[in-house]
């Protein structure tokens, strides 16, 4: 039987918890440690139940490392809370996008969802997560919205972007595409026939020497085809996705990069209240070609992509 729901107020929320009403919870929520290493990402899970890590070890495998394989990362601390839900969880009785509350001052990251808050220190690498008991919301899917908002704001932190979009390798070498939901980022990468998905949601991007580079990831969104592809491959091209009637590559313009930047989960919401983002980001897509891939979903796009942009 469903515990009646119990939260830290009487009434919903519609800010995150603070950092001192985050600290009042301390008694750990298990003994497990999970270490999450994605090329310069590394967040490492303290404190954890036993079914949630052995959840996190199937969910994310190949990217567990079980020592310091990874270099310095985030360490997060996860405490347990003697309430069922943080923010009522109306999915129970209707469908509802799934809540989120966010914060940001420069340094520390804070969220909230219904049955996990969380703080990241941005500075100090350091962080903690406070876990419900209410099971409408489980566990492994709450962890995973802090392991992707972690992801989001670190890569900011050293160079790098969590961009919403596929990713697909060909000839060892990364192509971008990206849009708005609805857009066709599954539907491209389910079409596309040659090389290897790395992911048709979520691609981690990171500045190197040598480029901008993509990472394989564990946030493959619904694409499912073959095992994950692990890995580190440069970017050759960002494409903004619009369907059409033909399919053909055109020259990206400047609502091509609004676009991508609203393609930046965890950080686009805090853009208004922090524009050195907004030069971050440029300074890490650099000069990276961005276009536009006009594309029927029942046509490969290819050939259009290896043709380049029409027009001058």
């Amino acid at each position: 039987m469903q515990r009646p729901v119990s939260t830290p107020s009487t009434t919903d929320r519609d800010t995150p918890l603070s950092r001192e009403e985050l600290s009042a919870f301390v008694t750990p929520a298990g003994s497990r440690t999970a270490r999450l290493a994605l090329a310069d990402v590394v967040i490492e899970m303290n404190g954890l139940p036993d079914p949630l890590a052995d959840a996190m070890a199937e969910r994310y495998g190949a990217w567990m490392s079980p020592g310091d394989g990874g270099g310095p990362g985030l360490r997060v601390e996860v405490v347990e809370a003697p309430v069922d839900y943080f923010l009522p969880p109306a999915f129970a009785k209707r469908w509802e996008v799934y809540r989120v509350l966010t914060g940001y001052d420069g340094r520390y990251f804070i969220a909230t969802s219904y049955r996990l808050a969380w703080c990241l220190d941005l500075m100090r690498l350091e962080g903690r997560a406070v876990l419900a008991r209410g099971d409408l919301d489980p566990a492994p899917r709450a962890m995973e919205n802090l392991l992707r908002s972690a992801v989001a704001w670190i890569a900011v932190g050293r160079g790098g972007l969590f961009l919403h979009g596929a990713s697909i390798v060909t000839g060892g070498r990364c192509r971008l595409f990206y849009g708005p939901s609805g857009a066709g980022k599954s539907t491209l990468a389910a079409l596309s026939g040659r090389g290897q998905v790395l992911s048709d949601d979520l691609t981690l991007l990171m500045r190197r020497p040598e480029g901008l580079m993509a990472v394989g990831g564990p946030f493959r969104g619904t694409y499912d085809q073959g095992e994950p592809v692990r890995g580190v491959f440069p970017v050759t091209g960002l494409y903004r996705l619009k369907k059409d009637a033909i399919t053909s590559v055109r020259r990206g313009d400047a609502a091509c990069y609004a676009d991508l930047i609203g393609n930046l989960p965890w950080i686009v919401d805090q853009l208004p209240r922090h524009p050195e983002l907004f030069d971050r980001a440029r300074a890490v897509i650099g000069d990276v070609p961005i276009h536009a891939l006009h594309f029927r979903k029942d046509e490969d796009f290819w050939p259009a992509i290896d043709a380049g942009p029409a027009g001058p």
